[in-house]
């Protein structure tokens, strides 16, 4: 099933309303993406090997969501392209250290 932009949270940060949202895709693509992963990186540690399925069913809804972004964001499609965790992927993942840092 395709995730369209509907469906996703609105929201800038992660709060808990919106954590209960967030589709377990998401979540489990965050986990991995904590040091910067390449696609094929993401895919292998996923345990997946449709290229479609998993653009469609975890990085974008990843990156339109907020939780992860590209290192290279000018040139998406470049082969040294890696995806790392934001502030609100860190957020999603751990909610109990929110408003520690400074």
């Amino acid at each position: 099933m395709a995730y369209t932009r509907a469906e996703l949270p609105a929201e800038k940060n992660v709060t808990g309303e919106v954590t209960g949202e967030v589709r377990h895709e998401i979540i489990r693509i965050a986990k991995i993406c904590i040091t910067p992963k390449s696609r094929k990186e993401l895919m292998a540690e996923l345990g997946l090997k449709h290229q479609d399925h998993f653009r469609e069913a975890y990085l974008l809804p990843a990156l339109e969501t907020g939780v992860i972004e590209q290192t290279i964001p000018d040139k998406p499609t470049s082969r040294l392209q890696k995806y790392r965790l934001t502030g609100k992927g860190r957020e999603l993942l751990y909610p109990s250290q929110k408003g520690r840092e400074k």
